[in-house]
């Protein structure tokens, strides 16, 4: 028997999927999806990701990415046995940046359902449209005049460091999940991913552990563009000054970290 659970609908897109049949957990469930890859077996369970377009009348058509999984949670204290699902920390999380006003994937729908025991999630997200993940714009990013290169740089450190006064860490902060849009006044900067993301405390552990995967996995950038990005998310508009001791102190155990 299936019991659906945590049911969520964005409002302004609900008419429409529901045209689209997709009124309810069992019809997303069954709907196909062109999957990235393969779904993760991984938890105990699975966990994959695939892109869906529907088309709308006298609308442009409405791209999503449909993420599904099953038996594929996270143990807490709150979940000690089946776990908490991954899916439903993301949507937590997205929920709160667009309160928060931080650009993220919008949620059109979350639900839950049990079913023969089965513990199953499913998160639909609308498209970023004309953004393009960092990854991909780094060697772009490399060939530019340092003035170009450096305003995107302020707008991803702004960003992080907006993301991290919430509170969050971001614990996959790779270029992959930072998603840009180039236009002419200011970059606007999103992050995606955001199922391993949880609050912590410390400010310091935050920039620690998030800035030290970024500064990992971007290695074409040099060390001027390095200190740059550092300062624009310690300082932002006053990242002229020179860093003081706890900021130094701050950057060598983020550098030490991008090492292991």
């Amino acid at each position: 028997m299936e019991h659906s659970l945590n049911h969520y609908q964005d409002p302004v897109y609900e008419a429409a999927l529901q045209g689209q049949g997709l009124h309810a957990f069992e019809a997303w469930w069954s709907r196909d999806i062109a999957w990235f890859e393969a779904p993760n077996q991984r938890r105990g369970g699975w966990s994959g990701v695939g892109r869906l377009v529907l088309a709308r009348e006298n609308q442009p058509a409405l791209t999503m990415f449909v993420k599904k999984q099953q038996n594929h949670g996270r143990r807490t204290w709150r979940h000690p046995l089946a776990g908490e699902p991954t899916f439903r920390r993301e949507f937590d999380r997205l929920q709160a940046l667009a309160k928060a006003g931080i650009p993220a994937p919008k949620v059109l729908m979350y639900a839950e359902s049990l079913e023969q025991g089965n513990q199953r999630a499913i998160l639909v997200t609308e498209n970023l449209h004309d953004f393009v993940d960092l990854e991909q714009l780094l060697p772009t990013i490399l060939t530019q005049p340092v003035a170009q290169r450096r305003h995107l740089l302020r707008a991803v450190a702004q960003q992080v460091r907006r993301f991290h006064d919430l509170g969050w860490v971001h614990r996959a902060l790779y270029p992959k999940h930072i998603f840009v849009r180039l236009d002419d006044s200011a970059p606007q900067v999103a992050l995606i991913d955001l199922e391993k993301a949880r609050q912590s405390l410390g400010a310091w552990r935050r920039a620690q552990f998030d800035l030290a995967a970024l500064h990992r996995h971007t290695e074409g950038l040099n060390g001027c563009d390095r200190l740059y990005f550092f300062k624009q998310y310690l300082h932002g508009d006053a990242s002229t000054r020179p860093l003081g001791w706890c900021d130094r102190q701050l950057l060598k155990r983020i550098t030490k970290r991008s090492k292991r």
